[in-house]
């Protein structure tokens, strides 16, 4: 199947259990599985969540990692935070700033989650391809992005 015909059953899937499911914490877990399972690609797939002025991880479906609070700033993920915006990176090798999570990890994108006005935390996904996110998952993490927001605002 067509990578934008994935794209677009899996928002309906997501806003679907955005309607359905009351408990963040699960609506996190579900979003995770459902990206997981579905974008072969996707080889570690979470949540960062801003406390006390730092990222601190939330669920996630992949290789452990160590990096369990990022300072804004701090490699990728922390990057994403400091310039307000999605970041791709399709050679991590190539990044000065790199934390690495898994030897195996070739390329990365990080997209903000946005809640009244403010960064409440980040989706990371790490592939083991290089150069393996294109605008396509850019626009489609995004979507998912402001599904989240707009749950945490109370508009589902």
């Amino acid at each position: 199947m067509e990578k934008q015909k994935v794209f677009e059953r899996l928002i309906d899937e997501i806003k679907a259990k955005a309607r359905e499911i009351t408990d963040m914490d699960i609506f996190y877990e579900e979003v995770v599985r459902i990206l997981s399972e579905n974008v072969p690609y996707y080889n570690w797939t979470g949540f960062y969540f801003m406390k006390d002025g730092e990222l601190v991880i939330g669920p996630y479906i992949g290789r452990p990692t160590e990096h369990v609070r990022i300072k804004v700033g701090q490699g990728v993920c922390g990057r994403a935070v400091a310039e307000k915006s999605t970041i791709i990176v399709d050679d991590v090798t190539k990044e000065d700033n790199y934390l690495a999570c898994s030897l195996e990890t070739k390329s990365e994108i990080v997209v903000p989650i946005w809640a009244n006005g403010e960064i409440i935390g980040e989706i990371d996904i790490d592939s083991d391809d290089l150069a393996a996110f294109d605008d396509k998952d850019k626009i489609f993490l995004e979507e998912v992005a402001k599904i989240i927001g707009r749950k945490l605002e109370g508009k589902f």
